[in-house]
């Protein structure tokens, strides 16, 4: 698994190596930025193939000085509270391979990261005091219709994740939706 990091995150992780960028599956590729959102550092995680975004404030020094196990449990804690069930986050872990910190995936996944802090800005709500995971703040932000890199197709970054866990077999495909024909219906006269 790829974490890109912008400049603000790496400035954060100082003594984290860059590594280079591989040829890994978008799906397995999070792009990280670190912002203020209402006087608090907020960092957003966001995936460069769907644009799934997980929103986390107020980072302990601790979580930085260990900044891939971190990301990973959060990764893992975000899959189960989307209804995953263990084995098939463990399978999306194995599949992604060793966690690494990388520079950012491209204009277009830093274009989207941009789009997410400014969504942010206009979240209406106040952010939970005592909690790491903002859960009202990341349902607000996934909720934004977008194309990202993995997709040409329109949609809402949740329903595009749930595509990628899909086509990468973690999750049995959806049957396709019935269509009704309505002519069958009409009745003419």
């Amino acid at each position: 698994m790829e974490i890109g990091a912008t400049k603000a995150v790496q400035e954060r992780l100082k003594a984290t190596k860059i590594s280079e960028i591989k040829e890994t599956s978008l799906v397995f590729c999070w792009d990280t930025h670190l912002a203020k959102i209402k006087r608090r550092n907020v960092l957003f995680i966001v995936n460069t193939s769907n644009r799934y975004t997980i929103a986390m404030t107020d980072i302990e020094s601790r979580n930085w000085n260990h900044y891939t196990l971190y990301i990973s449990r959060v990764f893992h804690g975000v899959m189960q509270q989307m209804g995953y069930l263990e084995d098939q986050i463990e399978q999306y872990f194995r599949m992604s391979g060793d966690t690494i910190v990388t520079k950012t995936h491209g204009k277009k996944s830093v274009g989207g990261i941009n789009r997410m802090v400014t969504d942010a800005q206009y979240f209406d709500k106040k952010f939970e005091k005592e909690t790491k995971y903002q859960w009202d703040l990341n349902e607000y932000l996934n909720r934004d219709i977008c194309q990202p890199d993995g997709f040409d197709a329109y949609g809402y970054p949740r329903e595009l994740f749930k595509l990628d866990m899909e086509r990468l077999g973690i999750v049995p495909k959806r049957k396709p939706a019935k269509v009704i024909d309505f002519k069958a219906y009409v009745h003419r006269k």
